[in-house]
């Protein structure tokens, strides 16, 4: 395993790995010495570039085994996993750059991983996590070491689990998105479903639409209301959960400003303060458009299909207040192939995969305009956070960019999940995990980079 040397004009940073087994043997003593002098050296450092910064070295914690599943867990400075040891684990982060590893359930299942599809949930519960794997549903007592194992999309053609989410968790209450195959896709069928007394109860169903391999219409959770986006009306349906119609003030402030929106991509709600982030883009291309450009004489049929393509892929976010009086002001661009409002720091139509922090002071995605230097590096996008502070006019502080998948044969990111206590964005490559700690962002030596100094990231 390469370490990795990122080099600008000023400044050379050494790429640490540190290994979760540490340092063993007769000379326990030294190795934990000489990797605690080379961690001093290596400490978070914040290279200014104006428009946004750089914040370099994450930490990294290498498993020899295969690991690509992590996922957050309600315990602070840790993340979990269900892909060593055919159990669930809780991975702890030490301040000496260790990960120690506690087992919450071994060997429950013949496979705890395996060649499944699994879905992953946020934290929802004091004491319980909840994943998908692929037709089955799984809810963990942490303390008390208990797993339950729901089957859930019972048959060879019932689909698998596709997305989930909590609507109550007092009540134990889950939106569960099965796809079954369609002629044209696969149908999307929410579910919402009371778990308890390890058994469930199906409240209801409902048709959200098709996925397909080129678009799916989000669909998403708050304040205890389901919330499915219509693109053929370009506009948000609310359900209660037994999926009759209600009402929300966010879906009534977004229908009403949807004139010129294309198509929603993604929706991201801020866990705190009362505005979103939406990624809005082109219709998908319909066989009657790429026909009629296709029947053109060449070369101009080949330019038409190139222009529906990229009216396709042009993408805008936007910044949502639903809250706010002024209904001009409710929609605000933030980034378009027009401009950014962080100026020379613009990722155009390459970004994707919007999360917050579970305390809401940062937004984190992946901006596919800078690329890792690996070889399949179109899969390998750098990962972009922005501080958020209710302050400022549209909430949004200076991009911070953090780095990508960086071990020699890593291809892409297989998972991400937020830590608390401290607040920090993990990230696993398949064998390696890139920790990012924004507690140290405020708290960094900063240096201000000269006009013109390279930018690692480009």
């Amino acid at each position: 395993m390469n370490l990795k040397m990122i080099i600008t004009s000023a400044i050379v940073f050494p790429y640490l790995v540190l290994f979760g087994s540490g340092c063993s043997g007769t000379e326990d003593a030294k190795c934990k010495l000489i990797l605690q002098e080379i961690r001093t050296m290596v400490d978070t450092t914040i290279m200014d570039y104006g428009d946004y910064d750089i914040m370099l070295p994450p930490s990294m914690y290498a498993q020899w085994a295969e690991m690509d599943n992590v996922f957050a867990v309600p315990k602070d400075n840790m993340v979990g996993t269900n892909d060593l040891d055919n159990a669930v684990k809780l991975l702890e982060f030490k301040t000496d750059g260790e990960l120690k590893q506690h087992i919450v359930k071994k060997d429950f299942m013949e496979e705890v991983t395996g060649a499944y599809y699994f879905r992953f949930m946020p934290v929802w519960s004091e004491k319980e996590i909840a994943y998908a794997q692929s037709k089955g549903f799984l809810i963990v007592n942490i303390p008390e070491q208990k797993v339950e194992i729901h089957s859930i999309s019972k048959g060879i053609y019932t689909g698998d689990i596709e997305n989930a989410a909590i609507l109550n968790a007092q009540q134990r209450l889950f939106v569960l998105e099965i796809a079954p195959h369609a002629a044209d896709g696969f149908k999307k069928i929410l579910k919402t479903i009371r778990f308890e007394n390890n058994a469930y109860t199906i409240l209801n169903e409902h048709y959200a639409g098709i996925r397909t391999n080129v678009y799916t219409e989000p669909w998403f959770v708050f304040q205890k209301k389901i919330f499915t986006y219509n693109d053929s009306t370009t506009k948000l349906e609310v359900f209660d959960e037994n999926f009759n119609t209600t009402s929300h003030p966010l879906a009534e402030a977004f229908n009403r400003n949807k004139v010129g929106f294309r198509c929603m991509q993604e929706i991201v709600i801020h866990p705190k303060l009362q505005f979103a982030l939406i990624v809005e883009r082109g219709k998908p291309a319909t066989k009657e458009q790429l026909a009629s450009a296709r029947a053109l004489p060449e070369p101009e049929n080949e330019k038409a299909v190139d222009i529906i393509y990229d009216e396709v892929k042009r993408r805008s976010l936007y910044l949502f207040r639903w809250n706010e009086p002024d209904e001009k002001k409710q929609l605000i661009p933030v980034i378009s192939v027009a401009g950014s409002i962080w100026n020379r720091y613009n990722p155009s139509n390459e970004y994707s995969h919007l999360t917050f922090s579970p305390d809401g002071k940062w937004l984190v995605f992946r901006d596919g305009t800078m690329r890792g230097s690996n070889t399949d590096s179109e899969r390998n996008p750098v990962f972009v956070a922005v501080p958020i502070d209710e302050k400022k006019p549209l909430f949004l502080g200076k991009p911070v960019k953090l780095g990508y998948a960086m071990r020699d044969g890593a291809l892409e990111p297989k998972t991400t999940a937020w830590t608390t206590n401290p607040t920090a964005f993990v990230m696993c490559d398949g064998k390696v995990l890139y920790r990012w700690n924004f507690d140290r962002y405020t708290r960094s030596q900063k240096i201000k980079m000269p006009p013109g100094a390279k930018d690692p990231f480009q």
